[in-house]
């Protein structure tokens, strides 16, 4: 089966800084490089009050069963603290091109993957079932989801996104997201031209291809 893995759409917005506490900011200038790091897969609560872990196991990103798409020379593990190591971090590169203050308008694609074996996708099909979520690092800052609290209709981030849906209509079949909108927020310093990210990058994914 031959589909596209991945799709993506990046935009820049304006915003007031602040740092996390031990975080040192990092300077960039229009066009520069901004890395984006994938860490390890994992399952998230659903949002309602009895909700319970489906899983409590770790999947690395690269994992082959997932088919996503590697960077230029495959997938490099990136260094950490041994703080990381403990809580089960494994991060690595990712072949998405984002620069500073470049948006690109439409989504782009990453990749097309042909050999997605009904093993594969039964695989995904049962992490989406169990809630599994994408952990993106953007600067050191975990990616994040906008979402509705079911309870009280507010709005809220949590930290991952969901790797796929299995809510009406794809009870049956899950639907992997593999469009992604990227939304970064950035400070400008207009005393010597440097920009920095003030949060993490906010994702909005969206089930675009059902996995059979």
């Amino acid at each position: 089966m031959r589909t596209v893995l991945a799709l993506a759409a990046l935009s820049f917005s304006w915003a007031n800084a602040f740092y996390l506490p031990g975080a040192a900011p990092h300077d960039y200038h229009r066009g520069d490089q901004v890395n984006l790091f994938v860490n390890a897969l994992t399952p998230m609560l659903a949002g309602y009050d009895d909700a319970k872990l489906k899983s409590l196991i770790n999947y690395d990103y690269y994992n082959p069963k997932f088919r996503f798409c590697e960077p230029e020379g495959g997938p490099v593990k990136q260094p950490e603290s041994l703080g990381s190591i403990l809580f089960g971090d494994r991060i690595f590169n990712s072949p998405y091109d984002i620069r500073m203050l470049e948006n690109n308008g439409t989504c782009q694609t990453l990749c097309l993957v042909d050999d997605v074996t009904a093993d594969d996708a039964k695989f995904i099909n049962d992490r989406i079932r169990e809630d599994y979520a994408l952990n993106w690092l953007i600067d050191g800052l975990p990616a994040a989801e906008m979402k509705v609290d079911l309870r009280n209709g507010d709005l809220f981030f949590d930290m991952g996104f969901n790797l796929g849906n299995d809510d009406e209509p794809y009870f049956d079949t899950p639907a992997l997201n593999n469009h992604y909108e990227i939304v970064l927020r950035q400070v400008h310093d207009y005393s010597n031209g440097n920009m920095m990210l003030n949060a993490g990058p906010v994702i909005t994914s969206l089930a675009r291809m059902i996995t059979v």
